[in-house]
């Protein structure tokens, strides 16, 4: 299982990271291979459809959101075509106008019948080692553009 952190000082506030990280249904606007996201139920855990493309695959995936206005917003795999598992979190820390955001993903890839292992760990790879980094970029870039 592939665990990732990573962490990146947001030339923005709290809050308006806090409102970029949960409103879903822009994704598509920002971040890197997010081709559809969907909010299919709100309340107290927020299920959101995603599709994502990889270049080498695209798939679906539904995970389902808790947040804890403004300082976390933790998830968790509902159902997916491609993935066993996909938890993680957002960790924010206000600095003065700045914000800390602490990313975590941890993510197992199901190997299906007759896929080469090769290709199940590019997939892993792509998500964790070149998609998580894009994908911080992606939302402090977001963020700091809200002015």
């Amino acid at each position: 299982m592939s665990v990732v952190t990573q962490e990146v000082v947001i030339d923005a506030p709290i809050d308006r990271v806090y409102d970029v990280i949960v409103d879903y249904a822009r994704y598509p606007e920002f971040v890197p291979g997010i081709k559809g996201c969907r909010v299919l139920a709100g309340g107290p855990g927020k299920r959101v459809e995603y599709e994502l493309d990889l270049g080498i695959k695209r798939f679906k995936y539904v995970l389902r959101h808790e947040e804890e206005r403004p300082r976390k917003v933790t998830w968790s795999l509902q159902s997916g075509e491609l993935m066993k598992v996909s938890n993680g979190s957002w960790e924010l820390h206000p600095e003065g106008d700045r914000t800390r955001a602490h990313y975590s993903v941890e993510i197992l890839i199901s190997k299906p019948p007759l896929v080469p292992q090769a290709v199940i760990d590019r997939i892993s790879d792509e998500l964790t080692k070149v998609n998580l980094p894009r994908n911080l970029h992606a939302f402090k870039a977001r963020a700091e553009s809200l002015r």
